[in-house]
């Protein structure tokens, strides 16, 4: 979202494949919440293995979120007069990972 070039560590990912990498990391949030609720070395508090556990869960919803942005803006940015359209018809979450990735 931020209009600059993608840089080397950029990822395209190709829309029919949004779906798949969105059902992947909401899986995964969902495992890493289970295994925390379930863990039975947890008792009055959290164990660090389950902190960390709930925090890569966070991380992958954000993520997540991040994704449906980045191809929601890609989807409008296509409509926009006057701005090119890209290449492809498909999503561009490149520019958004790679600003998420520098984040994490």
């Amino acid at each position: 979202m931020t209009g600059q070039p993608h840089g080397p560590d950029a990822v395209i990912i190709p829309a029919g494949q949004v779906k798949t990498l969105l059902a992947a990391l909401d899986d995964a949030a969902e495992y890493k919440r289970d295994r925390a609720a379930t863990c039975a070395d947890c008792g009055e508090q959290r164990s660090t293995t389950c902190q960390w556990r709930l925090h890569a869960a966070d991380a992958y919803d954000y993520l997540a979120a991040q994704l449906i942005q980045a191809a929601e803006v890609s989807a409008v940015r296509q409509h926009v007069p006057g701005h090119p359209a890209p290449a492809s018809r498909e999503p561009h979450a490149a520019a958004e990972l790679a600003e998420l990735e520098a984040g994490q």
